[in-house]
């Protein structure tokens, strides 16, 4: 199964991201692709322009993640890994749960051993590509410029993305509902528990029934559970959960009840 990593060249964080994969693995130059290089069953492919506008891959792949940088109006320190997805055009790319928890929880443990101030985020499903066909996880360094640049954090998304190609994890496959964008509640979940959250619906989307159904349609694996940050939900997003849900033969679980019983994640 072949794994493979963007960089775009025109991105500062993807090219630290990508020279510190040179660095610290054994990344061998692929002739039969421009500016790419392989690594076992993982390939590096460093490409002009912005990847959230891509339609097509450079190259063959079954699973495909993005290295790159993450714009806050904060400003703060950050290590951050998403899904995309348009969701005002009710476009979503597919999620892999799995990639995703791999990421973080590699991401957190790099930053700990490094000894990085950034903040490890999951965060709600935005922007593009959505049309690729095949499962993409954005893995992004977050801050002001110089924070791109940073090696050390290059270091920490490096390891992280490697960890995540090299996993073979099975977890309980999850949908997150409600919160804001940076999904504190269901980073918790993900770094702790054996639950794995791909696409997350964040409040302010307003998502809808038909939203809900793609994000489910769009998650490789099945999805065995809608994961509710209910207290960051309203009504209506409240009642349209659990509705889907029990169409679908899904279940449903409140994240305040989850961290209540597993109260080392708070």
């Amino acid at each position: 199964m072949m794994k493979l990593i963007i960089a775009s060249t025109e991105d500062p964080a993807a090219e630290n991201i990508s020279a510190r994969l040179l660095e610290f693995y054994d990344f061998e130059k692929y002739p039969d692709t421009p500016d790419s290089y392989v690594c076992g069953q993982t390939m590096l492919v460093k490409m002009a322009g912005d990847v959230t506008q891509i339609t097509s891959l450079p190259t063959d792949a079954d699973e495909v993640m993005v290295a790159s940088r993450h714009v806050s109006e904060s400003g703060k320190p950050s290590l951050t890994v998403h899904v995309p997805g348009e969701l005002k055009k009710l476009e979503l790319a597919i999620a892999s749960p799995s990639t995703v928890k791999s990421a973080l929880r590699a991401l957190t443990k790099a930053r700990d051993e490094i000894g990085l101030p950034h903040e490890v985020s999951l965060e709600a499903t935005h922007h593009g590509p959505t049309k690729l066909g095949v499962p993409i996880t954005f893995v992004e360094i977050g801050g002001t410029a110089s924070e791109w640049k940073n090696e050390k954090a290059g270091e920490a998304v490096a390891r992280a993305m490697m960890e995540a190609a090299n996993s073979h994890g099975m977890y309980t496959n999850a949908v997150g509902f409600g919160g804001p964008h940076y999904a504190p509640q269901h980073t918790k979940i993900v770094l702790s528990t054996d639950i794995a959250v791909g696409h997350v619906l964040p409040k302010y989307s307003n998502f809808d029934e038909r939203l809900i159904e793609q994000a489910v349609l769009r998650t490789a694996g099945d999805v065995t559970l809608f994961l509710l940050d209910w207290k960051g939900m309203n009504k209506y997003q409240r009642e349209v959960c659990l509705k889907v849900a029990k169409e679908l033969g899904i279940k449903t679980a409140r994240v305040g009840k989850i961290l209540h019983e597993n109260p080392e994640t708070l």
